[in-house]
This record gives C-alpha cells, sequence and structure tokens, in this order.
C-alpha cells in the first residue's frame, strides 16, 4: 500500500495533494492503482480522516485520480501528470501510444517550420525577444482574421480576435471569469478529458447532450436546456474527439436557431476546424459563440499561440485582462504563426497533414478491416476491455471510451485512435499487433 513519505507536523491536505502528484510523476503510483482507502490512510499518518477526503478532493478536482462509490480512489490514465510521465517512459521503452493526438513534426512538416523560421523578419528584430507588445498582437490579430476568412469562411474584426497561450488554457479562462460553482455546463456525450477535468477544478456540473453521427442532436440540445435551464454549451462540431464525427452545415444552422432561441453562451473548440469543410459554428450564431483554436495540430505545438474569436460581448471583458492573456503569448510564438499565415505555409502545413492522416487512416482500415473516415485525425472503434488490455501488454496503448464519458451511461466499450501525432511506419506496426490479438 502506497504511504506518502511526509513529516508528521507538515501533514495538510496541500501537502497530500502534491505527494500523489509527485508519486504519480515519479511512477511510484501507477496509471489505474488504487489509493489507500481514506481511513485507512489518515490512521497510518496519524491526521484526522477531513484532512485525507479534502485531499483525495482536490486531486480529483485536478485530474489526478477519479472515484466511484465500492471502487475506491485510482489514479487517472488521463491526468496531466500520468499522460506526460508516460509519453516520457514510452519515448525510451518503444511503446505506440495511440491514445494522444498530439501533433510529430515529420521531415516534410519540420522543413515547413523551418522555411518559416527563414522568412521570420522578427528574428533580426529585438521584439522577438521581448515580452508581447501592441504591434506584435495587432499584427498577430490581422494575421488570424484573415486566415479564418481564407480557410474557415468567417469573418472576424481584428479586435474581435483575443490572443491566448493555448485552447485549454482558454476553457480554464472563459470558466474562471464566467462561470460559478456549482454551474451547469451542457457537453457532448463524449468530451475531451481536458475538458472534464476543467469543469472539476472550477466545481461546474456538466450534464451530456445526445449526440448522433454528427454530433449534437438538435432536438436532445433543446430539451437538456430546459431541463437544466443552463446558459453554456461547450462542443466541439469538427472532428470532434474522440468520435471523430464533423456536423454538417444544415445541422450546424439547426443547432444555431436553438441556440440563439434559448441565449445560449457556446464554447466552441475548432481545434481540429482546419481538416473539415464547414464554416465553424460561430458563422451560424455570431453573438453567441466564443470560437477557440490554434495550430497546434496542424503546424507546432511547441508554438503557444491561440487565439479566441468572438462577437459575443464577452470577449471585450475577457480582453480586459492582459495580463492573464496576451502576456502570455510569447513574442516568437506569434511571430512564427504571423509569418506561416502571411507567406501561405500554414496552409501547405494543414494541407500536408491533413494528407498524411488520411494516408494513416487508410493503413489502419485495410489492416484492420475496418470502414474509417479519412478526414478524421482519429476514429472510434468499438471493442472490449480485454481487447484493450491486451493491446497494452503487446505495447500500443489504446485510449479507452471512459476517459471521455461524461455519464458512463452506456454499456459498450470503445477505444480511440489518434493517427495525428504518429508516423506512418508506427502506425502500420500498431496496426498489424491489433491485427493479431484475438477479438471477443
Amino acid at each position: 500500500m502506497w504511504l506518502p513519505q511526509i513529516n508528521a507536523d507538515k501533514i495538510g491536505a496541500q501537502t497530500l495533494v502534491q505527494a500523489i502528484e509527485k508519486a504519480i510523476a515519479d511512477q511510484v503510483l501507477a496509471v489505474g492503482e488504487r489509493l489507500p482507502p481514506q481511513r485507512i490512510l489518515a490512521y497510518k499518518l496519524g491526521v484526522n480522516p477531513t484532512t485525507v477526503s479534502r485531499a483525495y478532493r482536490r486531486a480529483a478536482e485536478k485530474g489526478l485520480v477519479g472515484g466511484q462509490i465500492g471502487r475506491g480512489t485510482y489514479v487517472l490514465a488521463q491526468s496531466n501528470v500520468a499522460l506526460f510521465t508516460r509519453c516520457l517512459a514510452q519515448q525510451q521503452q518503444g511503446v505506440i501510444d495511440l491514445s494522444i493526438n498530439k501533433l510529430e513534426c515529420e521531415p516534410q512538416l519540420l522543413a515547413i517550420n523551418k522555411a518559416i523560421n527563414h522568412a521570420n523578419l522578427f528574428l533580426d528584430e529585438g521584439i522577438y525577444y521581448e515580452y508581447i507588445g501592441k504591434s506584435l498582437i495587432e499584427r498577430y490579430q490581422r494575421a488570424i482574421s484573415q486566415w479564418l476568412a481564407n480557410t474557415r469562411n468567417i469573418q472576424f474584426e481584428p479586435s474581435q480576435i483575443l490572443a491566448l497561450p493555448s485552447c485549454q488554457y482558454a476553457i480554464h479562462f472563459i470558466f474562471s471569469h464566467q462561470l460559478k460553482r456549482g454551474d451547469v455546463v451542457i457537453v457532448e456525450q463524449f468530451t475531451a478529458p481536458g475538458i472534464i477535468t476543467a469543469a472539476k477544478q472550477h466545481g461546474l456540473r456538466l450534464f451530456s447532450c445526445k449526440c448522433d453521427e454528427q454530433g449534437l442532436i438538435p432536438t436532445a440540445l433543446d430539451s437538456i436546456i430546459k431541463q437544466t435551464n443552463s446558459r453554456t454549451l461547450i462542443t466541439v462540431p469538427s472532428n470532434q474527439s474522440p468520435m471523430g464525427t464533423t456536423a454538417s452545415t444544415a445541422r450546424r444552422k439547426a443547432l444555431a436557431k436553438i441556440i440563439i432561441a434559448q441565449d445560449l453562451l457556446v464554447i466552441e473548440e475548432d481545434i481540429y476546424g482546419m481538416f473539415a469543410e464547414p464554416a465553424p459554428l460561430a458563422k451560424f450564431a455570431p453573438l453567441h459563440c466564443l470560437l477557440l483554436s490554434g495550430f497546434s495540430k496542424c503546424l507546432s505545438g511547441g508554438h503557444k499561440a491561440s487565439f479566441i474569436a468572438s462577437k459575443h460581448p464577452l470577449l471585450a471583458k475577457l480582453a480586459e485582462r492582459v495580463v492573464e492573456t496576451i502576456w502570455l503569448v510569447s513574442s516568437s510564438a506569434a511571430s512564427h504563426i504571423i509569418t506561416a499565415i502571411e507567406n501561405g505555409y500554414l496552409d501547405k502545413a494543414i494541407k500536408l497533414v491533413a494528407e498524411s492522416n488520411a494516408e494513416k487512416s487508410k493503413i489502419l482500415a485495410k489492416i484492420l478491416g475496418l470502414s474509417l473516415n479519412m478526414q478524421s485525425p482519429h476514429h472510434w472503434i468499438a471493442s472490449s476491455d480485454s481487447f484493450i488490455q491486451q493491446a497494452e501488454h503487446a505495447g500500443v496503448i489504446l485510449a479507452h471510451r471512459d476517459h471521455f464519458s461524461v455519464d458512463n451511461k452506456s454499456d459498450k466499450v470503445f477505444y480511440r485512435i489518434g493517427v495525428n501525432g504518429l508516423s506512418a511506419d508506427k502506425i502500420r506496426q500498431a496496426a498489424i499487433i491489433l491485427a493479431g490479438i484475438k477479438r471477443d
């Protein structure tokens, strides 16, 4: 049984949380491992059970652990600490991880990024090495406005663009300044673990809306708004993770009518939108949507420059918090994106990654004998718990449905394969291994 090594006179809830986080990072606590029951740990450490209960609750809010009645508290596979630690370990062990959608900078994409650096005029100026300033922010806003108009078919004035370091940060930022503990947020039946974790950290209640092959069902959305009286929706209508579904233009228009009629605030994560044809949902409900996007899935995950684009009055209030937004974006990251857009390199990168994803999806489809959407960067495949466990023992990590489920109402088991972050050779190796595992 795991016991933290903490001096008795220094034990407190926060100290225990830090000990849990460190144990996960050091792989002392493995993914799925059960933590000691609260009363037993309190007895062993000689502290009040309330202290341990509070620590476990805070650890759960941070997405480190989870628990269910009768099962206890256990380490979550999708916690940021577990994911990062696992990535570092697997790079040395040769494990193929299909559970994480992180962009791999393959040779052709590396060549595009090198060309961007060569064309980046800011490299010769002091502004590249300083805190970001007004002139660079304005240039960034104009570049994003131009790219959205040309590539995503949606118009925003530069002043309607707010620079941020990442989409995940943007979600936390909006939660922090727009919602309060106990508020209800509507999401898809399956959503990103980062959204679930952020909601827990901010004390928000998530309610899932039924989906079909195009994502959110309009009638179901209308119904759950009335049931919960929620005023906020988070949706991923383009290449939704983990399901890979994309809402058609007709579906987006139908959703927009309900959103406008119900005066809903929509947080639209469009991180995979550049790989889909329909314009963002924000085009059809412009005064109700905060459009979040960036380029970590198509150009460079290392350049932390993202944005919120919106005509919603809330944007102006968010933009007032300069220290929490603009100052967190680095000049080098912003200048890289500006140069990529202004010189057409970003569109080349998107085309390259889209073609690469399609190629890898074809490999998967052929070897595994599946019918897959070649435009999607990830695929949602019916399976079983035993198959997923066998795959892990064979060196292939798959993302289980439970990591993305909000309510766990479905009895079906699925796993997700992300093709965006691995080379074609690794995808082929993984597919051959999966094809050799006996299915239930």
